[in-house]
């Protein structure tokens, strides 16, 4: 105990000294490892929080992310590269930064009669975070350049699983009725169970759909392991939207791959109650009363949904303004549920984009998953459509598309899926693969090359 105390204590402070030399490091030219850290942290928000207490702690993660940013920018100049490498999804991400911005004002508007806003707005630190995730994207699409990195940034997303699993049972046995469900955190801090339990079904999606198509047992069993750990997590943290978006990517996942596995699946779905443990029988249940009316909560959201969607209709195409529905003072704070509240405060244009932009995603993993030229970048192409799958059915249980510590990895994978979609197209440009033994990975200040898939 007194060791794993001392790592406790110690581990905030060795982390802010590795992302000071990391953030150098990308001044230099090479911001790998300081996104690698970023990825590394970003869901343990419970140690982000002891490193605020340290100079400039509280801006830590967006240093990072900013020296991650210039390395990219000095790598491209360096190896003569294209810093805003094509993919699918850059046109409609700049016009969503830009549109979310324009909305902003929108919401000003509305809240206060002024098209002007302030860095204190919390409004403005919502938009500033959320934006920080297709910054993430395309710093990984440009500055992850081959397979070993892109390894490496899974293993990095795979430990801080990981821990977030340790955190979670731990908490998950502490709190382990109904009622006090509501204290587990996980490593977020700030939001709650449905929130953890929204996390883990998503990125289990994607580790699932790597396990698939691995062919070595070697590396399927450490990830059967953290899918089994992400699944218990799910069932006993009592989210009932996590278990139909856990459902739904599974039977997609089960129906590409293996068929076999739908019937216990459907045994499951027949035999639930006898199945499943008496506490997520109860929570299930509890949806609605013996009358077959809906619980207090299922209320509220309809309530609140029925208000969004009042406010909507009087504002369809443009909406009421970012990020302005919590400040209206309503029941429950939040629409609960994304895609009324794009309709509400970004209207019928930010649905729009929305969806073009979910779609993209899923061509992206669909396009990787049959043209991948080796398993890890099948199984990525999988799991990134499973995951998206998963992603649209636990948005209409709340907002599990804007918050940082619960969506950044999603982007993340998307930039990882477009770079190997982008390897794939040069190893097929330039005839058939050829033996290579040595890892060919491309360092700053390295002589240039042009890239060949078959050399990673």
């Amino acid at each position: 105990m007194g060791i794993l105390s001392s790592i406790k204590h110690l581990g905030p402070l060795l982390i802010y000294v590795i992302g000071i030399l990391f953030f150098l490091r990308g001044m230099t030219g090479d911001g790998r490892w300081a996104l690698l850290l970023v990825t590394l942290i970003i869901p343990l928000r419970n140690i982000v929080d002891k490193v605020q207490e340290f100079p400039l702690g509280s801006q830590f993660i967006d240093i990072l992310i900013f020296g991650a940013l210039i390395g990219s920018f000095i790598f491209c100049s360096k190896e003569k590269r294209q810093f805003m490498v094509p993919s699918i999804l850059n046109p409609i991400i700049v016009i969503l930064v830009l549109y979310t911005f324009f909305s902003l004002f929108l919401g000003s508007n509305y809240l206060h009669g002024t098209f002007s806003i302030s860095f204190a707005d919390d409004r403005v630190k919502d938009w500033k975070n959320f934006c920080l995730m297709p910054l993430l994207f395309f710093i990984t699409l440009n500055h992850i350049t081959d397979r070993a990195w892109i390894v490496r940034m899974l293993l990095g997303m795979l430990a801080a699983t990981v821990l977030m699993e340790y955190y979670t049972v731990s908490q998950i046995h502490e709190y382990s009725s109904l009622i006090s469900r509501e204290k587990i955190t996980g490593t977020f801090q700030f939001l709650g169970p449905n929130e953890v339990a929204a996390f883990f079904n998503e990125y289990t999606m994607f580790i699932m759909g790597i396990f698939f198509c691995l062919k070595q047992k070697k590396y399927k069993w450490p990830l059967l392991i953290i899918i089994y750990l992400n699944l218990f997590c799910i069932i006993f943290l009592y989210s009932r939207g996590s278990y139909l978006g856990a459902l739904a990517g599974m039977a997609f996942l089960f129906l590409i791959k293996n068929k076999k596995l739908l019937i216990p699946l459907i045994l499951v779905l027949c035999f639930w109650q006898s199945v499943l443990p008496e506490k997520a029988v109860q929570r299930i249940k509890g949806t609605t009363n013996e009358y077959g009316q809906l619980d207090e909560s299922s209320e509220r959201r309809l309530s609140i949904w029925k208000i969004g969607m009042d406010l909507f209709q009087k504002n369809p195409v443009t909406g009421i303004g970012y990020g302005v529905f919590r400040s209206l003072g309503l029941d429950l704070g939040d629409t609960h549920n994304i895609y009324v509240k794009i309709l509400v405060e970004q209207g019928i244009i930010g649905m729009l984009i929305f969806l073009v932009i979910i779609f993209s995603f899923l061509r992206m993993g669909y396009v990787l998953y049959k043209k991948g030229e080796d398993d890890l970048g099948k199984g990525m192409g999988l799991g990134m459509m499973a995951c998206v799958i998963t992603v649209i059915i636990n948005n209409f249980f709340g907002d599990r598309w804007a918050y940082f510590e619960l969506s950044a990895y999603f982007w993340i994978f998307a930039g990882l899926v477009a770079r190997f979609i982008i390897m794939n197209k040069n190893s097929t440009s330039v005839g058939p693969p050829q033996v290579n033994t040595k890892a060919n990975s491309i360092a700053p200040g390295s002589p240039k090359k042009k890239l060949r898939y078959y050399d990673l």
